[in-house]
């Protein structure tokens, strides 16, 4: 094994009898995990269980705790065509202190922030590496510092009801580091357990002050202000949206307060986010059902083109570049069926919504030599090489495309590096380098 985060996992197996429960339909996930646990952590122990639905996570879940056995669950953000956020709620509610590492495919800082706020402890962005992964595992184990350490402390006093001995860790901690956030959290929630909401609310406010962007010490002034001094609960609240704006329920909470204040516009504006961000969630939902029957079914592209087509039907208005992948795979399923018309107009609606894409010009232009109109086809690939002038230099296909088509249309100045592009990338190409002789030829 190789440095100290190996040594703190290898020590949450062997040591600590850890556990993890894999809650993923993602089979190289599966075996990157486990190649990660077993081959380079060198682990001997039987301490991975891997479930594909939600249920028979939970009930695993729910085995090991009445075993009191440590465990940390990782868990896809999205589970058999649904988000995961309901089940993280839930395991969090019942569990308040099991650690939680999501899976996602993207890295938005809004839908990273929601994830923290709702208690996880860690994220992996995927394709993850196995580096990536021990070192999210490590310091999900074991929060590194002297600081992370006494905070523990801390909050295993505050929870027994042990108030002095919270303080003074708190106090150790703010020793260590003057104005630390979670310091001054510890300080406000021994102040608060002694009813004392002044003080309590000086600590939140300077661990607020301390580190504007970090959203618990906000919550807590959100939580200690309500029923209190409704307006500055407001304040916080909506300085929470501005940070984490896909929780839903916090927008539909501020939207309540606005009502119950008569403030009807303000309000109606809250409900309306609300209902947007749970709208956007849904067709997130629907656009990863219909991309896995749209996979599964590759092979029939009349099949495929059918089951895009809904999801793009369904998203309508609220269609956006992270949708381009959708109008490429519909249009390589039009392309398949001859339909190369309706593939053009697929690309042009797709470029609507980003008209400097080079990928959907090139497609369009393929679109284009797929109906003969070599003229237009030019045209597109010219305007691919302008958002992106090396666009094709990553793929020998994509070369040799071009190539042929400016070959066609006597456009050598643009063929010839297509052809030694291909070449360069695969020397074996006969075509090529047939082709690209045939032109250097012709230009003496």
């Amino acid at each position: 094994m190789a440095g100290k985060y190996d040594s703190i996992v290898y020590d949450y197996f062997e040591k600590a009898n850890g556990y993890i429960i894999l809650i993923s339909e993602d089979p190289l996930f599966k075996r990157m995990l486990t190649s990660t646990i077993f081959k380079v952590i060198g682990t001997k122990r039987d301490c991975l269980s891997v479930s594909e639905t939600v249920h028979a996570g939970l009930k695993k879940v729910q085995a090991m705790h009445k075993l009191g056995q440590e465990f940390i669950v990782f868990i896809e953000r999205m589970i058999g065509g649904n988000t995961s956020t309901d089940t993280i709620l839930t395991l969090k509610r019942l569990l308040p202190e099991l650690k939680i590492i999501v899976l996602v495919g993207e890295t938005k800082r809004e839908n990273i922030a929601f994830f923290y706020e709702i208690g996880v402890a860690n994220v992996i962005s995927k394709p993850a590496s196995m580096n990536n992964i021990i070192e999210k595992l490590a310091f999900t184990v074991k929060p590194q510092g002297k600081l992370s350490e006494y905070m523990d402390q801390g909050k295993r006093s505050l929870a027994a009801g042990k108030l002095m001995e919270a303080m003074k860790i708190a106090q150790k901690v703010l020793a260590i580091k003057p104005e630390s956030p979670a310091g001054l959290m510890l300080k406000g929630d021994v102040h608060l357990a002694q009813n004392e909401l002044d003080k309590a609310l000086e600590s939140y406010h300077r661990a607020h002050e301390s580190s504007k962007i970090y959203l618990e010490p906000i919550k807590k002034l959100v939580d200690a202000y309500r029923g209190v001094d409704e307006d500055e609960m407001l304040k916080y609240m909506k300085k929470l949206d501005r940070l984490s704006p896909l929780n839903a329920q916090r927008k539909t909470e501020i939207g309540k307060v606005h009502v119950k204040r008569r403030e009807m516009d303000k309000a109606e504006t809250y409900f309306d986010q609300a209902l947007e961000t749970v709208t956007r969630e849904a067709m997130g939902m629907i656009s990863a059902v219909a991309e896995s029957i749209s996979e599964a079914v590759a092979d029939d592209p009349g099949m495929s083109e059918k089951y895009l087509t809904k999801v793009l039907e369904a998203k309508g208005s609220r269609l956006d570049k992270d949708d381009i992948s959708l109008f490429n795979k519909l249009g390589i399923a039009l392309r398949g069926q001859g339909k190369w018309r309706e593939a053009i107009d697929n690309y042009a609606a797709a470029l609507r919504i980003s008209p400097k894409d080079e990928g959907l010009h090139y497609n369009m232009g393929m679109a284009f030599y797929d109906g003969g109109d070599k003229h237009r086809a030019a045209q597109c690939f010219m305007k691919a090489l302008e958002h992106n002038p090396e666009f094709y230099k990553r793929s020998e296909a994509v070369s040799m495309n071009l190539g042929t088509l400016f070959a066609d249309l006597r456009e050598n100045e643009y063929a010839i590096p297509c052809f030694e592009n291909a070449l360069a990338l695969n020397p074996e190409n006969s075509t090529a380098a047939r082709k690209l002789a045939s032109l250097k030829e012709s230009a003496r």
